[in-house]
């Protein structure tokens, strides 16, 4: 009988130890996917903004507006866009590390609560 209590807690603690494993292994992946898709929108965001700047650049040239002024302008502009993109990109990393921290010491706090 003692013996059958001994396999039961050492399958339980093997299970809860799978149990655990996979779920941060499941953390790991999901901050992956956050900081891929942090990393996707910066880039796309990026590439709009030098779009927007090129076309209006363009445009100013077409209609004969164009002058040193409105480039400088435009020029700051694209930049500052970046530059909030590249903030946007890096408080979603620091977002995306923190949830998985919080959520992995969450796991360990579960884990730890089964120990006998």
């Amino acid at each position: 009988m003692v013996e059958d209590k001994n396999n039961l807690a050492d399958l339980t603690r093997a299970n809860i130890e799978v149990a655990y494993n996979q779920m941060k292994q499941n953390f790991e992946m999901m901050l992956n996917q956050m900081k891929q898709n942090s990393e996707v929108t910066s880039n796309l965001m990026k590439q709009n903004f030098e779009m927007v700047a090129t076309m209006t650049k363009n445009f100013n040239l077409m209609n004969g507006t164009f002058n040193k002024e409105v480039n400088i302008t435009i020029d700051k502009v694209r930049n500052e866009m970046m530059a909030s993109a590249e903030k946007v990109r890096n408080e979603m990393m620091a977002s995306a590390e923190k949830v998985r921290n919080e959520m992995m010491a969450s796991a360990e706090k579960v884990k730890d609560s089964f120990k006998t």
